[in-house]
């Protein structure tokens, strides 16, 4: 009995300070769903719930992330819900498709396209370091509702490395920074991410302990990250951006 207390409070502490480290760089470049999920499953949680339990925990780091960069001025909302409602359309079908799809073809494919993508914003230096579009055109727009509702569709069922994807739309199809991505793209996350949350509730494919635990500690990370993102400067932010990416996109692949 003992024993099994001790392990509990352990596991509570290992997701709380895996969701505070991640989420400080996360809340920056994405990619933070990387690390909790296998932490999770290493804990002893199924891979299905594991997914479910952190998409719980990861409405912390979009909602402080959110608050931080709202208060700098660096949310642009109306990009943002243009984006947003459409993954959450598609976030609705993902969700639902958590425990009946196979991932693997689909995991190779974005694998591949996000290598091509970077290998794109490293022949491309200016990509994200300065803002290179004022003013946006109706295709853009466009462009960005369908590749965003397919996004939606990939987060709702398992969601690791949609920051960084939503990035990359908003930094190649709408021309921000990457700080002004890693704010905007909370408001195209939020409401997916919640709904998908509800889901896997009502699924009961949550466990409340580690989820709350790490909620936590992504809501506290992500405002540690945001608050410092000035500091950092969109030049190492996409240097870790890429670090990120490079690796996400061999494990997806690998």
């Amino acid at each position: 009995m003992l024993l099994g207390s001790i392990m509990t409070i352990l596991n509570l502490v290992i997701i709380f300070f895996a969701g505070l480290i991640t989420a400080s760089f996360g809340t920056l470049v994405g990619g933070g769903s990387l690390i909790t999920i296998p932490t999770l499953i290493f804990l002893g949680l199924p891979p299905n719930i594991a997914i479910g339990t952190n998409r719980l925990g990861t409405n912390g780091l979009i909602i402080s992330g959110l608050y931080a960069f709202n208060r700098k001025g660096m949310v642009n909302y109306k990009v943002g819900l243009t984006i947003g409602i459409p993954a959450l359309v598609g976030s609705f079908f993902g969700a639902n498709l958590v425990l009946q799809i196979n991932l693997l073809i689909l995991k190779y494919v974005i694998g591949i396209i996000t290598l091509i993508m970077l290998f794109f914003t490293f022949l491309k230096p200016e990509i994200g370091i300065e803002k290179t579009k004022h003013v946006i055109k109706k295709h853009e727009y466009l462009i960005g509702v369908i590749l965003s509702f397919f996004l939606g569709i990939y987060s709702g069922f398992y969601g690791a490395g949609t920051g960084t994807f939503v990035s990359y739309i908003l930094i190649l199809v709408f021309g921000q920074t990457f700080l002004e991505s890693a704010g905007t793209r909370k408001t195209v996350t939020l409401l997916p991410s919640l709904l998908a949350t509800i889901i896997f509730a009502f699924a009961g494919v949550i466990i409340y302990s580690l989820g709350i635990a790490l909620f936590a500690g992504n809501f506290i990370g992500s405002y540690i990250g945001a608050h410092y993102s000035d500091k950092i400067g969109n030049v190492w932010i996409k240097r870790l951006f890429f670090g990120i990416v490079l690796i996400m996109a061999l494990k997806l692949i690998m």
